[in-house]
């Protein structure tokens, strides 16, 4: 046990300097002014991933990102996520800690770090560096990682830069071009208590689209 007389001793000579201190926090004053707001985490060091499996692309990890992404949809209430490569991105349309930049960074990378852990498992754990985006529409921001993921994947195959590698490539597997994931509503049968009666009601999921269905996603109207 410590003996606190001596102790408040000691701290009655600190001097409070709350104000000072959080003044000295810079970035807790840089905020996103209204939403929607866009957030990307990037894995740190998934090559060992890549050391562990032997693939540059491999439906465990890709797996693991799908699942740890849609939790995080879950907790937050955000609209949608493209999972690419080892990197997500989230659409959300509301205002999350107040548009704290600093704790919106912090909050959802080692939130998605943890839910990917734990997916992962028993692979080593993968965490995350995380960044926000606004003033730029969803669709063009997923047309724009959409072509950054499948340049990375035909230049990491082909050995080549991503012009070079595309003419070599014919096709390529769906995972290369990821997933996103968005809220869907449907009806279900639910049966009300205080009439006795069978009704429908709306509900939503989280589905996934991948391949052609993407495509049309992020490259249609």
């Amino acid at each position: 046990m410590i003996r606190l007389d001596p102790l408040k001793e000691a701290l009655r000579d600190i001097p409070y300097v709350w104000e000072e201190m959080k003044e000295a926090e810079i970035f807790q004053k840089v905020k996103v002014e209204e939403p929607p707001f866009i957030f990307r985490a990037d894995g740190v060091g998934f090559g060992k991933y890549f050391e562990e499996i032997g693939s540059p692309r491999d439906e465990t990890v890709h797996r693991a990102l799908v699942n740890a992404s849609k939790k995080l949809l879950e907790v937050y209430s955000c609209s949608q996520a493209y999972v690419s490569s080892d990197e997500v991105s989230v659409l959300c349309e509301h205002l999350i800690y107040g548009g704290r930049v600093e704790k919106i960074d912090s909050t959802f990378s080692s939130l998605l770090g943890a839910f990917f852990s734990v997916e992962v498992s028993p692979l080593p754990p993968g965490w995350f560096d995380g960044r926000t985006i606004v003033g730029i529409s969803w669709k063009s921001y997923l047309r724009w990682r959409l072509k950054v993921t499948l340049c990375n994947y035909v230049s990491l195959i082909t050995r080549k830069p991503c012009r070079k590698g595309m003419e070599e490539v014919k096709e390529v597997p769906e995972m290369a071009l990821g997933t996103l994931i968005v809220w869907r509503e449907y009806e279900k049968e639910g049966y009300n208590p205080m009439t006795g009666e069978r009704v429908k009601v709306k509900r939503r999921r989280l589905e996934e689209l991948r391949g052609e269905d993407l495509l049309r996603a992020i490259l249609g109207p």
